[in-house]
């Protein structure tokens, strides 16, 4: 099936020469197409079928303007471009990274998983990857950079003990940019 989001797409691109995320080419093309805002009442599943269908549009366009024009389209969440063959440089990962890209592209070019994910898989997901990057010894670091004592405390005495610290060591108020980044980062390890 040929995704209607392809010719909006390339004239994006087009606009776009240096590039665009995906985030800039999702708000472009929510103004032209407003039924995009339309695809799930779930709003982690409406982002989900959101990417998904961008995505798919993007690895059918690839395979398309590779096979036809050979121009590559370059395809990451924080940039993508196209690129003309004398622009490809290739380097020592390319098997690598072209492995990772004909994974990624299988995926988003068979429909049945966009959709075969529903709410529920789409939560399963996000709490998959939130597990994912709740790794041992973070807890424990973050309670110490708050300089709490309590092995649970409650988001009250979390929120009291990084407001203080916070007033302490803003940078605004002659503290150090890293502890109050640091601060910060204990703060949303340990409220999330």
């Amino acid at each position: 099936m040929r995704n209607p989001l392809i010719s909006p797409i390339l004239a994006i691109l087009k606009d776009n020469p240096c590039g665009i995320s995906e985030f800039d080419m999702l708000k472009k093309l929510k103004v032209q197409l407003p039924e995009l805002n339309e695809l799930a009442d779930d709003a982690n599943l409406q982002l989900f079928r959101q990417h998904f269908f961008i995505m798919n549009a993007l690895y059918q366009l690839q395979a398309s303007l590779w096979q036809e024009e050979s121009i590559m389209l370059s395809i990451s969440a924080l940039h993508i471009k196209l690129l003309l063959t004398e622009q490809v440089h290739l380097s020592e990962s390319t098997e690598l990274n072209d492995s990772v890209d004909a994974k990624l592209a299988a995926y988003y070019l068979d429909w049945t998983e966009y959709e075969k994910t529903d709410e529920e898989e789409v939560s399963r997901l996000l709490n998959s990857f939130y597990r994912g990057i709740d790794l041992k010894g973070d807890r424990e670091a973050a309670l110490k950079t708050l300089q709490i004592a309590e092995p649970s405390p409650s988001k009250t005495a979390i929120k009291q003990h990084y407001r203080k610290l916070a007033q302490q060591h803003h940078p605004d108020r002659g503290g150090d940019k890293e502890t109050f980044i640091g601060l910060r980062q204990a703060y949303e390890y340990l409220i999330f």
